[in-house]
């Protein structure tokens, strides 16, 4: 029998970082306001979405995490706000009542957004 999960019985082992390295997370004023008071600037933290800058998202590191997003020596995954993340991180992996899932890696919650590039390399030929 396959596990499902609902809030309520739901525990991060934070051995992935999925959820952290594949999401764009967009925030609310609240968010800002309450990541500045932690002494961040908003030129550390926020992005502008591209094709709409009213928009505001958290920032991608060279590695496409979230800027906040660190493994410890242990191999788990920490956010260095946690605290006081963003509304939809405290959300996630549930967003609806009463909601059930079977899995909670973005690919699986949201199929129909990601995509995988081919493996094989590009090459030029002479």
């Amino acid at each position: 029998m396959e596990k499902v999960w609902t809030k309520e019985n739901f525990k991060c082992d934070r051995y992935c970082g999925e959820c952290c390295k594949k999401t764009l997370v967009d925030v609310s004023s609240k968010d800002i306001t309450r990541i500045k008071k932690r002494g961040y600037n908003e030129n550390e933290f926020l992005m502008k979405y591209p094709f709409n800058e009213k928009r505001l998202f958290l920032k991608k590191d060279e590695n496409g995490w979230c800027v906040f997003l660190e493994k410890d020596k242990d191999g788990k995954y920490t956010c260095k706000i946690h605290k006081d993340r963003p509304e939809v991180c405290q959300k996630y992996p549930f967003f609806r009542e009463n909601e059930q899932i079977k899995s909670c890696l973005p690919e699986n919650l949201y199929p129909n957004v990601f995509f995988k590039l081919p493996s094989k390399k590009i090459t030029k030929s002479s």
